[in-house]
């Protein structure tokens, strides 16, 4: 069972490259903007850096050099196509296990 697998090989940075969506990818990307899974609020940076972990990963697991940074990655954002970005989205959202019914907040002690 896959839950948190996805990929998807768009054109970004002049060639076509592989995006992989899975545990490392997310290790990587909580780890970087040092926040749970539960903290991801989708702000420009966190969307360039969910980008440029799944490229880290799909260049790994292709045995590619990894021969950008982030901020690279923002630049091929800027220049896709809007069918290809929406591919990456499509794919990272695919990687994300679905809710199992409603989620309930657990209240904080002394609260009521």
């Amino acid at each position: 069972m896959n839950l948190f697998r996805a990929e998807v090989e768009v054109p970004i940075g002049g060639k076509v490259r592989l995006l992989k969506f899975g545990i490392n990818q997310l290790a990587i990307f909580t780890e970087k903007n040092k926040i749970s899974l539960g903290e991801v609020e989708m702000s420009i940076a966190q969307i360039r850096d969910l980008f440029w972990s799944a490229l880290v990963c799909g260049a790994k697991k292709k045995k590619e050099t990894v021969d950008f940074d982030e901020w690279d990655v923002g630049e091929w954002i800027d220049e896709m196509e809007e069918s290809d970005f929406n591919k990456v989205l499509e794919a990272m959202n695919n990687s994300m296990p679905k809710s199992q019914g409603k989620t309930t907040k657990k209240k904080s002690p002394g609260t009521k």
